[in-house]
């Protein structure tokens, strides 16, 4: 922290053309000869003295580049006349003045490099000040927002609102829902929400540990503030820093219009001092953004998780090479659309770049899978509404027979007709060799064209309220892929220490050699020997790999539903991942290791399978396809909707939300090439490229 009263900013430095430059230096020296002149002869002045250098401006000295830690050192970058970089440790808002109140420009996403002009250095502590602080000291906008956000959304956001409760913002937490407000300010055994989170009913995805139930409960108990009272020491003794030429992210309660004389401010807590003089090169700042720790002393007051990830293991032994497929090797040429970072303020059911048409309006069940056959038969894995009415038997329950199959005749838009009911849950649908494959609670199997249902594998891990249940299934060049989850659903859990990559994978699993991986068997043993024992290992480290898909070359896509209630500082491994089948052989130790779960033990190994698109904690991706020249996914936790993958300027993969909606959970590619979308809500969607 600086200690100084004082307020600083940047000295500024003319700038000037260099010829310029030394003509203004040669006519200043010239001055101080004629000056001279008096004590020394004219004719020594003329011959004597050395002309001024005449450099190229190319050949000019470069500002050195220091690297720095602490707010200190950028106030001495600042003091010398030059600009200061770091990186942002969290996202971070950018406001008009010094002070958590003021009006916001917009934000900055975590791992951002920003250029640092100036500063405002923070006062002295004043203990008087302090003393005659009094109110909440849990506000929702600074300690319940972000917790919800990350173990709520999936059910009760802007587009989900279950049972009428939206949890994200704060006015709609108080309003509350269909049965009325959930919370009692000041009394929490009397509001529904301390009732469900204290209970572990709440979250959904998992409990809440046990100290974030403890700032839940404080929360009420204190009144259910909107935001913490404002100390004035603490808003006194923070340092602010001022930017230059950021790229701001929009924000739904940004100024509407820019203060006369506001200034362009960051919170110096939330930035880690990296360079002075010249930014970073990529490489250093990447490994900085990865290992970046405030400059000050402060630190979030109520964080209680971050401290609990536990020692670190023992690092494992890396392999000679990576293992498995990264971004670099994704072949995507389609080109990305430059849509801004999603928000809850999109249009719902609205896709950027793509036209969309409903099918089956009046259908209320639950859509978990899709398959094509050639000649255009849609077939659907139908489960009880998974939006509206919820019965949470069913829905915790992957065993009940609720489920069915049915097959639609999308051509001439004819009722669906079942061919399989009273099912348990069904995760995974393909089409091969006219027979429908099925991935459903604990099995694989198939229903040939015209006749019935028939087992073909069982013994597959189920984690029932855990929602896996072997989940996706597809068949390519002769091989049935079965995405397995495991049974272990995250921090809740503890994180996973001191074990080394079989052990973690062992713990994720629960034992079971058919579960948190990517299994494999060829089609014809599997259809003559009718055993698990065809299955073998073709990937490890997942969670609950949801959807996995095939692109026209034959690789493998799936998407890994992260762990659940993990603080951002700690990556839970919801990703989307490619899997080449060429790199497959070997033993299990040789196969790709993806993001789950060493990196619950904090940074991931260099040796392990990179994935195409990291996403954000408690993102939960679902269905995947290849449709268009590239990768179409869903999620329905934070930032529900639709994304979209391509290739960015740079050469980079990035995804991209083209559609709000939620829940979206099937997604599949028509023999035409068209894009289907199925929802928990029954919604059943086609879409073609063309509209805006």
């Amino acid at each position: 922290m600086l200690d100084s009263p004082k307020t600083f900013f940047k000295y500024r430095v003319i700038q000037m053309n260099p010829m310029k430059f030394f003509r203004v230096l040669l006519a200043g020296f010239l001055g101080c000869a004629i000056v001279a002149g008096a004590f020394v002869p004219s004719v020594q002045a003329q011959t004597d003295t050395p002309k001024p250098p005449i450099n190229d401006p190319t050949l000019l000295p470069k500002a050195p580049v220091q690297a720095i830690k602490t707010l200190a050192d950028v106030r001495a970058c600042i003091d010398q006349g030059t600009s200061a970089f770091g990186v942002t440790m969290q996202t971070t808002n950018v406001r008009s003045a010094p002070s958590t109140d003021a009006c916001r420009y917009g934000k900055l996403p975590k791992g951002t490099l920003v250029e640092i002009t100036g500063y405002n250095a923070a006062k002295p502590v004043v203990k008087s000040e302090a003393a005659t602080a009094t109110g909440p000291t849990v506000g929702y906008v600074e300690d319940i927002q972000p917790l919800f956000v990350r173990s709520c959304a999936a059910c009760h956001n802007a587009a989900a609102k279950i049972m009428g409760l939206q949890t994200t913002l704060f006015t709609t937490l108080m309003a509350g829902g269909q049965n009325g407000p959930v919370v009692v300010p000041g009394d929490p055994d009397a509001s529904k929400l301390w009732q469900m989170i204290s209970t572990n009913k709440m979250p959904a995805t998992g409990p809440l540990p046990a100290a974030e139930q403890e700032i839940v409960r404080k929360w009420i108990a204190e009144g259910a503030a909107e935001r913490r009272t404002a100390k004035p020491a603490a808003s006194q003794n923070g340092a602010w820093l001022t930017i230059a030429n950021a790229k701001l992210t929009a924000v739904n309660d940004a100024c509407a219009k820019r203060p006369a004389g506001a200034q362009t401010l960051v919170s110096g807590d939330l930035i880690a001092p990296l360079s002075c003089g010249a930014p970073p090169s990529a490489v250093d700042l990447k490994k900085a953004a990865a290992t970046a720790k405030p400059a000050s002393d402060s630190s979030p007051a109520t964080t209680p998780s971050n401290a609990a990830a536990g020692s670190t293991p023992p690092k494992a032994a890396a392999p000679a090479t990576v293992r498995g497929a990264g971004a670099g090797q994704t072949g995507i040429q389609a080109a990305a659309f430059g849509l801004p970072d999603p928000a809850e303020s999109d249009p719902y059911l609205s896709p950027q770049g793509f036209c969309i048409e409903r099918r089956l309006p009046d259908n209320t069940r639950g859509i978990t899978a899709m398959a094509f056959t050639p000649d255009g038969r849609l077939f659907l894995a139908l489960d009880a509404d998974l939006a509206h009415d919820i019965d949470p038997l069913i829905m915790n329950d992957a065993f009940h027979p609720s489920r069915s199959v049915a097959v639609y005749d999308y051509v001439n838009d004819m009722t669906p007709v079942e061919i399989m009911q009273e099912s348990s849950r069904i995760t995974g649908l393909d089409y091969q060799n006219g027979a429908l494959y099925l991935s459903r609670a604990g099995e694989v199997g198939y229903i040939p064209d015209g006749g019935a249902y028939e087992p073909l594998a069982g013994g597959f891990a189920v984690a029932s309220q855990l929602y896996h249940a072997n989940d996706g299934i597809v068949i390519a060049n002769g091989w049935v892929y079965v995405s397995a989850g495991g049974i272990r659903d995250g921090y809740v859990d503890g994180p996973i220490v001191g074990v080394g990559e079989a052990g973690a994978q062992d713990i994720v699993s629960g034992g079971n050699p058919f579960a948190a991986r990517i299994v494999r068997a060829p089609l014809d043993a599997l259809l003559s020997q009718r055993s698990i024992g065809t299955f073998s290992t073709a990937g490890r480290g997942v969670r609950n790999p949801y959807g996995i898909t095939a692109d026209p070359s034959g690789r493998i896509w799936f998407t890994d539903n992260g762990a659940t209630n993990v603080p951002d500082a700690i990556s839970a491994g919801d990703e989307v991942n490619l899997l080449d089948p060429a790199t497959i052989g070997g033993d299990e130790g040789s196969t790709a290791y993806y993001g789950f779960p060493l990196a619950l033990n904090g940074e991931a190994p260099d040796w392990y399978a990179k994935p195409v698109a990291a996403l954000v904690n408690s993102a939960a991706p679902t269905g995947i396809t290849w449709a268009y020249d590239t990768i179409f996914y869903g999620e329905y936790g934070r930032n529900p909707g639709l994304y979209r993958l391509g290739k960015a300027g740079d050469g980079s993969v990035i995804n991209e939300r083209i559609m709000m909606a939620w829940p979206v959970l099937a997604l599949a590619t028509a023999p035409d090439g068209a894009l289907w979308v199925g929802m928990g809500d029954g919604g059943l969607y086609r879409m073609t490229p063309g509209c805006k």
